[in-house]
């Protein structure tokens, strides 16, 4: 694609300069905000718009040069909405998949392979318009695979997929691509992006925001410009993944910082508090998708976060750390303590070291499975019996004490 622009009318242009060079061979993730133009670019690459300027190639010759028919045996499109309003079998709809390749093809034994591919063969004589949107989507996608085309589209995929189906969906494609399969996907979930494809096209306002491998194209700085929130790469197990939170206020707030060491749900209730009465509240070390840190995430915290199921590592312990120093105060909550999360305390000691406030809740000592929380007693940290005394407590000051 070569500079393309493409506009419904004058008033609404959806594309703009857009230029990128996918190879035989490639697996490439298309994602970007609502309306930022990715199922129109599916629809120039497919023949069915044509570019307002610049040009769209396919094995380079331009698309609109091509007949439908000719079109369809270089690029299937597997579109998010499929609307079809005859009584058809499946077998029926996914044979329509061969008109393109004329006498070559057997309608019959092509759509039996691709149903067999797809593991669907149970749904052939089942009427289409009775299948559910999963059951449509994978029936839509065998109709594309009797094209026997070298490059396949798809918008959107999974989104009538359950969790289990859409890992089972990519790894497909993923076998598909790697038997000479060019593969071109709309998505929504950066995660599964991030996850499945090789190379990224990320689009923003009908432009190319990022175009590369998928761990560039997903920067913190790519995904805070272009959708507008916070992104933290982990890296574990030999896998990356993204998290995401609100984009910080730039409003400071007025009754001071409080940092929480908590986990596994034990501090999400202050965190919403705290951040109700206007404290600016950070967190650490929480493990990726544990309550507390998706409700940080909601609440748009610094956090310090470590991989799902990991021990605090360096960079998180690192990190925790910073927090605490820019923290007026300190809160412990009654998180159980364990091998993976016991450096925490380490943390905690060190800012009572330094001379910080530190408040405890008494219900740590019950929870601790290394017996390393009782030297607390022995230090300047403040115990309280639970949360709404340390509610209490703040609420008679006119903010936290200053270190």
């Amino acid at each position: 694609m070569r500079q393309a622009a493409f506009a419904y009318d004058a008033e609404r242009p959806v594309l703009k300069d857009v230029s990128f060079e996918v190879q035989a061979g490639d697996f490439v993730g298309v994602v970007g905000p609502n309306g930022s133009g990715k199922s129109t670019l599916l629809d120039l690459i497919d023949g069915v718009l044509a570019p307002g300027s610049g040009a769209v190639l396919v094995n380079g010759r331009p698309t609109r040069e091509y007949r439908r028919r000719d079109i369809a045996r270089e690029v299937a499109l597997v579109p998010q909405h499929f609307a079809l309003e005859f009584d058809l079998t499946v077998r029926d709809v996914v044979e329509m998949g061969a008109y393109c390749r004329g006498a070559e093809c057997s309608p019959a034994a092509a759509a039996s392979a691709a149903l067999g591919k797809l593991g669907i063969a149970e749904l052939a004589e089942r009427r289409f318009p009775e299948l559910s949107g999963g059951e449509k989507q994978m029936a839509v996608l065998a109709q594309a695979l009797v094209q026997n085309a070298g490059v396949l589209l798809l918008d959107e995929p999974a989104s009538s997929l359950d969790v289990s189906h859409q890992l089972a969906l990519f790894e497909l494609l993923k076998q598909l691509n790697a038997d000479g399969l060019t593969v071109i996907c709309v998505l929504h979930d950066l995660n599964l992006a991030l996850t499945y494809f090789d190379r990224l096209l990320v689009l923003a306002e009908g432009g190319v925001a990022a175009w590369g491998p998928a761990e560039e194209a997903l920067s913190p700085e790519v995904l805070e410009a272009v959708y507008g929130v916070r992104a933290l790469v982990h890296h574990h197990a030999g896998r990356t993944f993204l998290t995401f939170s609100p984009r910080r206020s730039s409003q400071p707030r007025e009754r001071g910082r409080v940092h929480l060491v908590c986990g596994g749900g034990t501090g999400s209730s202050l965190m919403r508090e705290l951040t109700d009465r206007g404290y600016e509240v950070s967190a650490g070390v929480l493990n990726a998708l544990d309550s507390d840190e998706v409700t940080g995430r909601e609440l748009g915290l610094s956090m310090a976060v470590e991989a799902p199921f990991s021990p605090v590592g360096d960079d998180a312990h690192a990190e925790n750390l910073r927090l605490m120093a820019d923290a007026d105060l300190v809160v412990l909550s009654d998180v159980p303590l364990g091998h993976g999360n016991v450096r925490n305390l380490e943390a905690v000691r060190a800012a009572l070291a330094r001379g910080a406030q530190v408040w405890v809740l008494e219900g740590l000592l019950d929870g601790d499975h290394t017996g390393a929380a009782v030297s607390l007693r022995d230090t300047a940290a403040r115990f309280f019996a639970d949360e709404q005394a340390v509610l209490a407590e703040l609420s008679r000051l006119p903010r936290p004490p200053a270190v």
